[in-house]
C-alpha cells in the first residue's frame, strides 16, 4: 500500500476506527509525509461513518423510485444524509462507485 498523499511506501499501522456496524477500519501513518489515512481515503466512501452496505441500499431504494424521506425512515437515517450520499457519489466515475458499494452488479 502506498501513501495517497506522497506515494511513499514507508507506512505503518496507526490504530483503528470503528464504524456504526462495529466494523474496524485500519488507520495508517506515512513516515514520509507524516499524514494519517485509512483504506477508504481517496475513494467515494471516504469520510463516511455509515457502512457501505447501508449507503448502497439507500441508493438502490432511490433508484427504484422511493422518496428521500421514505428511504430515510426505512433505514433510520436522515433524509439529509441520503441526499449528501447521492450528491457525493453522483460526482464520482461509475467504476469507482460500483467498486466501493456492495451492490456493484
Amino acid at each position: 500500500m502506498d501513501c495517497p498523499h506522497c506515494q511513499s511506501q514507508t507506512i505503518v499501522k496507526n490504530g483503528k476506527d470503528y464504524h456504526q456496524d462495529g466494523k474496524a477500519i485500519q488507520n495508517y501513518l506515512c513516515k514520509g509525509c507524516g499524514k494519517r489515512f485509512n483504506e477508504r481515503t481517496g475513494t467515494p466512501m471516504s469520510r463516511l461513518r455509515t457502512p457501505a452496505n447501508v449507503v448502497s441500499l439507500a441508493l438502490k431504494m432511490r433508484s427504484e423510485g422511493m422518496g428521500v424521506r421514505a428511504s430515510g425512515r426505512v433505514l433510520e437515517k436522515s433524509h439529509g444524509s441520503i441526499m449528501r450520499w447521492e450528491q457525493k457519489l453522483a460526482t464520482q466515475p461509475q467504476p469507482a462507485q460500483s467498486r466501493y458499494t456492495s451492490g456493484g452488479r
